[in-house]
């Protein structure tokens, strides 16, 4: 098993959580993601960024449509992201405010 991308959980001024996430997000790498995301608390929205992820699998976009489904979720991709156009395709652009 890979050692997984190493998520970043910090508090913004507006009292929102942003999760960072870094290189590849992938299936056998989903256990830290997992555990970030729930240990994120609060009704406010999940802002996950994924400026610096290089690839993100089937199963890192159902965890992040599952996490839409339950709260409110925003996407960081920044200019030139590498996982824009899976954003877009998979329809996470339709379920999340992306920015």
């Amino acid at each position: 098993m890979m050692a997984g991308p190493q998520p970043q959980v910090d508090g913004n001024a507006d009292r929102t959580t942003t999760v960072r996430l870094s290189g590849e997000v992938r299936a056998d790498t989903l256990a830290g993601v997992r555990d970030a995301f729930d240990s994120v608390v609060g009704s406010g929205p999940l802002v996950v960024d994924l400026s610096a992820v290089t690839y993100l699998d089937g199963a890192a976009v159902a965890l992040l449509l599952e996490v839409a489904a339950e709260r409110s979720l925003e996407l960081v991709v920044g200019p030139g992201c590498a996982v824009f156009s899976v954003v877009a395709v998979s329809g996470l652009d339709q379920v999340a405010v992306v920015r």
